[in-house]
């Protein structure tokens, strides 16, 4: 039912992570997320936790503050400086002032205490995605993702590719066009506006971008263009 609400953004396609070691609490968020969402990873460590924010790219991060090995401060603490802009959603068995304290001091979006009702978190997390801008990511290799929704470039952990405008201009002409083989010709019209541009200039812009992501993330095809590397939704 979800997918078919116009104000639900697209979670079919949202990667969540979840760190708790309480039982109870992972099997109802495992038996109730599956349908909804693309991934969710559930873990029970921070140091597995760190070890994902690293490899991967998340929508939003679960915590538990009953968590192994690992205060819940400083699993929070580690967790905003590993991603910055992953949004964070707290569970708690009590409603102490000091884990409270420690969830606003890190962004935390809301604060839900047990016993969970799965509607309760469920209906969290959705507006959470929602309302904290989470983008309709297209990923790349290497963790490398252009967010739709913020019209931004993004590397793993959220943290912002600094393109200038001819830069993401030149990769999202190409984002279009995926698959196909995007010539000089529209490449000057559509990034340079028609203005002077030698094919000297387009070369030092693709070398740019690779040095900013990886080298295979376009393609050149001898005397006819430039492509995009294969992607993902």
């Amino acid at each position: 039912m979800l997918k078919t609400l116009k104000n639900i953004r697209k979670l079919y396609n949202a990667k969540l992570l979840f760190v708790s070691n309480d039982i109870d609490v992972k099997k109802t968020i495992e038996n109730e997320f599956d349908e909804y969402f693309k991934e969710l990873t559930l873990v029970e460590s921070a140091s597995e936790v760190l070890l994902l924010l690293k490899e991967n790219n998340y929508d939003m991060i679960i915590i538990d503050t009953d968590v192994e090995a690992k205060d819940f401060d400083n699993i929070c603490a580690q967790v905003s400086e590993a991603a910055p802009t992953l949004p964070k959603i707290i569970i708690s068995n009590k409603d102490n002032n000091e884990d409270i304290v420690t969830a606003i001091n890190n962004s935390a979006y809301t604060f839900l205490t047990k016993p969970l009702r799965p509607k309760d978190i469920k209906l969290s997390v959705i507006m959470c995605l929602n309302q904290t801008k989470r983008g309709d990511k297209i990923e790349f290799q290497n963790g490398i993702y252009f967010d739709e929704y913020r019209d931004q470039f993004f590397k793993p952990g959220g943290i912002l590719v600094d393109f200038t405008r001819l830069e993401k201009g030149f990769l999202k002409l190409l984002i279009t066009r995926k698959g196909e083989i995007t010539d000089y010709d529209t490449i000057k019209s559509v990034v340079w506006k028609g203005k002077n541009m030698s094919i000297y200039t387009m070369r030092n812009i693709v070398n740019k971008i690779r040095q900013k992501t990886y080298y295979e993330i376009i393609r050149n095809h001898s005397n006819r263009g430039y492509v995009i590397d294969d992607m993902q939704k």
